[in-house]
């Protein structure tokens, strides 16, 4: 099994992987790190690491019972795609504590509001796979995987909505 979490920065991909990770027993995959491991790593842009896209599908599609951690985790074969969400103003404020760069904070902020990466899994995978997860996720994924019903993929629609003047002026 081959299970995707991508969500923008900050929304609590790597502790949830993780968290699900252990308790399905499946090998927790950072994407960032597995790049420099195994040599895609092809530079650095404001201190992200910029990956080699083929070498990491290439690598990946040779592994199974992983747990894929990344903000485009949606860009690999994977039997389920979940879609991390934060409200946007929360996003703002543990983007902030990180020490993200004023105009870094506001570009994830506006691509959580914008959907963003939502959007791309629905371009990379049919919508039946991907899930959208609000609260609780640790245990919402595992209750998907367990029994991944149609009604509550993406496929029956979006469960947010961050698109509203309030939120908007976290980005001006």
């Amino acid at each position: 099994m081959k299970i995707a979490l991508t969500g923008t920065p900050g929304v609590g991909k790597t502790s949830v992987a993780k968290k699900v990770s252990k308790i399905l027993g499946l090998e927790h995959v950072n994407v960032s790190k597995r790049a420099l491991e195994i040599g895609a790593a092809a530079g650095e842009d404001e201190g992200s690491i910029l990956v080699d896209l083929d070498i990491l599908k290439e690598d990946l599609e040779k592994m199974d019972n992983i747990v894929i951690d990344s903000h485009f985790a949606e860009v690999f074969d994977s039997d389920f795609i979940f879609v991390l969400r934060c409200e946007p103003k929360i996003l703002f404020e543990r983007l902030k504590k990180r020490g993200y760069p004023e105009k870094k904070v506001k570009e994830n902020v506006e691509a959580e509001i914008l959907d963003y990466c939502l959007i791309h899994a629905l371009e990379n995978h049919p919508a039946e796979k991907i899930f959208e997860i609000t609260e609780n996720p640790a245990e919402e994924i595992l209750s998907i995987v367990e029994n991944p019903v149609r009604e509550k993929s993406v496929a029956c629609g979006g469960r947010t909505q961050f698109l509203t003047e309030e939120n908007l002026t976290l980005v001006e």
